[in-house]
């Protein structure tokens, strides 16, 4: 009897200790911030620096510079076919230790490439990466790891693309200033391999390896949390309708922002710093519309992206003069309401889904935004030979962003009415 209460008094010295400890799941969501840093962030984000310099050093029309964007979205439309099949197969943890690598090859073909098609092979690359290492995964792991302030989660880890705006950015910029645009791209490649070791040392595919619960208790039999009830076939296909909508606008509209600003005649070192303040308004933004989603609920988190977007979108329709004010507030709004395209569709999925859908459903609204993506890439290049600029882009933009948050507003009330 001694023994046993002098056991229980050490047990209970221990287990103040035990509770006080971080949960491991939220080393988990920093592993998720380095690989969407990596996939979405250097992948994706910071090409916006290098694509002015390689329509200008290669003499690129403005439609070649956005087609290459577009090859880089096909392929996340054909990785996004697989990536359910991919997770299930190699497990999180190296489904998006392969996205990294994956993003670290293709800068080392962008270094490399000389001729138009050589960069569409490189785009390919990021292509897959930003896939297999991108929202889908890191939704289902979010998933996994978390019960309790899980859209908080999913905005801290998505957040990790800005990180990579903020301090890549200016970096890269100085690089390519004097080293080259060979030199930039693969220095980012070694700093992805980097990169890549990480998310492998901190990432783990399930609780159960670690013997661990998730955050906020046991984990239903489904593979993810489900919110809401089961609203059928038209409430999820209108989500559906919205993200192709919002692949103009998340996608190409994000990404030709610094083109349209040097048309203008804007430096090449403030566009850099321009990426470099959209990646802080980015983990902002993500961190915040996440905290919202959580404590008021899909409206108030819709109407915060939907505001902060269509104030970007609205000012960058203005004349921007030749202060530097108009394009950074114009690029900062926009960056603010960014998680439209990474967190909302992810809330919609979790909340317009049947039991045990989650998967399926993250994936088919991320595959609709990445068609739309692909269809509306080459039509700021396209409208901007035609007509000398990029306002008409983001006029037409602006209608497909309303458009969308309609459609989702009409989908949760058509699931309210069916819970009742």
């Amino acid at each position: 009897m001694v023994v046993s209460k002098q056991a229980a008094a050490k047990t209970a010295e221990k287990e103040p200790s035990r509770m006080n400890r971080p949960h491991y799941a939220w080393l988990v969501c920093l592993g998720g911030a380095l690989t969407l840093l990596s996939t979405v962030g250097l992948g994706v984000n910071v090409f916006a620096v290098y694509q002015p310099e390689i329509i200008a050093l290669r003499h690129f029309t403005n439609a070649q510079g956005s087609l290459i964007t577009t090859v880089r979205s096909l392929f996340i439309l054909i990785a996004l076919l697989t990536v359910n099949r991919v997770c299930a197969r190699l497990g999180l943890r190296r489904s998006m230790t392969l996205g990294v690598v994956l993003i670290a090859l293709s800068c080392f073909c962008f270094g490399a490439a000389r001729a138009f098609w050589q960069y569409c092979v490189a785009a390919a690359f990021t292509g897959l990466g930003y896939c297999y290492g991108g929202m889908v995964p890191l939704s289902l792991l979010i998933g996994r790891w978390f019960r309790l302030r899980r859209n908080l989660a999913l905005g801290l880890a998505s957040a990790g693309s800005g990180v990579a705006s903020i301090a890549a950015s200016p970096l890269l910029a100085r690089v390519m200033e004097k080293q080259g645009l060979q030199a930039a791209f693969w220095w980012e490649g070694a700093v992805l391999i980097v990169l890549a070791a990480a998310v492998w040392l901190l990432v783990r595919s399930d609780p159960a390896q670690l013997g661990l619960e998730p955050l906020g208790g046991a984990a239903p039999k489904a593979d993810a949390p489900h919110s809401g009830s089961s609203s059928g076939p038209p409430a999820y296909l209108a989500a559906m309708a919205a993200g192709f909508l919002i692949g103009g606008v998340g996608g190409p509209g994000f990404s030709h922002l610094t083109v349209h600003y040097a048309t203008l005649g804007y430096a090449p070192l403030f566009l850099a710093g321009l990426v470099s303040a959209s990646g802080v308004c980015i983990c902002v933004g993500k961190v915040l519309c996440g905290q919202i989603y959580d404590r008021w609920g899909a409206a108030a988190g819709d109407s915060y992206c939907y505001l902060g977007v269509m104030a970007g979108t609205a000012l960058c329709c203005l004349p921007a003069g030749e202060g530097p004010l108009l394009p950074v507030l114009a690029v900062g709004f926009f960056s603010l309401g960014l998680p439209i395209s990474a967190v909302s569709p992810s809330v919609w999925a979790a909340d317009l889904a049947g039991p045990g859908d989650f998967p399926r459903a993250v994936q088919a609204i991320n595959l609709a935004y990445t068609v739309g993506v692909i269809l509306f890439g080459p039509v700021p290049g396209l409208l901007a030979d035609r007509t000398g600029s990029y306002v008409p882009a983001y006029l037409l933009f602006a209608a497909l962003l309303t458009l969308a948050i309609v459609l989702v507003r009409m989908a949760y009330v058509r699931a309210n009415r069916q819970k009742v």
